[in-house]
């Protein structure tokens, strides 16, 4: 019975970043209003991660997407490789980036100026925007409601660089030496969350291998 109980007071959370934009080609800080969605090899590589993960041994009960189009269209190629609908869900977006919603990287750091959001975390990332201290929060309580809805099993977000390295924030109070690059997390890499009934463990960061391997060879063999 004690084993019993541990096990359903378990949760496993596998964030993935959505594949390749266009905004991320064209360096723009694209938000809700402004994503203007995948490219064709944004497409591919998010074919090659429907296949690694259809492999994998814990397969996910749900699918959970960003609202944003980049990651709506990413979950939208998951689903059919794993036999899941989409559930979208709103607190899976990225940073509200305000008024810097559309710019380009060069627009904002001339108009807004850059910064770095842990040492100034009350500033919001543009007028009307999100802080760092909000986002974060945000993120923690996100994950918090996951875990009470789906203890036992494993869940599978489509989402982005930021959201990613806010969870890690606010779980194991860990963040990536630079904050929201294009790169890091890289695109549809695996971010594997395991909470054992007391506490978070990273298990899998920046994972991703699919995109190295031969089109037919995406297996996954040591997961």
């Amino acid at each position: 019975m004690v084993l019993e109980k541990k096990r359903n007071s378990t949760a496993r959370l596998i964030l993935v970043r959505h594949a390749q934009s266009h905004a991320s080609v064209k360096k723009l800080i694209a938000g809700s209003r402004t994503c203007p969605g995948l490219t064709e090899l944004g497409r591919e590589q998010a074919g090659r991660l429907a296949v690694r993960l259809a492999a994998e041994p814990l397969r996910p009960q749900a699918l959970l997407t960003s609202p944003v189009r980049r990651a709506r269209e990413t979950a939208g190629i998951l689903a059919g490789g794993l036999g899941l609908a989409p559930v979208v869900a709103p607190e899976a977006r990225e940073l509200d980036f305000g008024a810097a919603d559309g710019l380009s990287i060069d627009e904002y750091q001339r108009v807004h100026g850059a910064f770095d959001m842990t040492v100034q975390p009350d500033r919001p990332f543009a007028p009307g925007g999100e802080t760092w201290n909000r986002f974060r929060n945000r993120a923690g309580r996100f994950v918090g409601g996951l875990v009470s809805r789906h203890r036992g099993g494993t869940v599978l977000v489509v989402c982005h660089a930021g959201l990613i390295v806010a969870v890690m924030s606010a779980l194991l109070d860990r963040v990536p030496d630079v904050l929201f690059t294009d790169s890091t997390p890289a695109a549809t890499s695996i971010n594997e969350f395991v909470h054992d009934g007391t506490r978070w463990h990273l298990l899998r960061f920046d994972d991703a291998r699919h995109l190295e391997a031969p089109s037919d060879e995406t297996t996954d063999r040591t997961a």
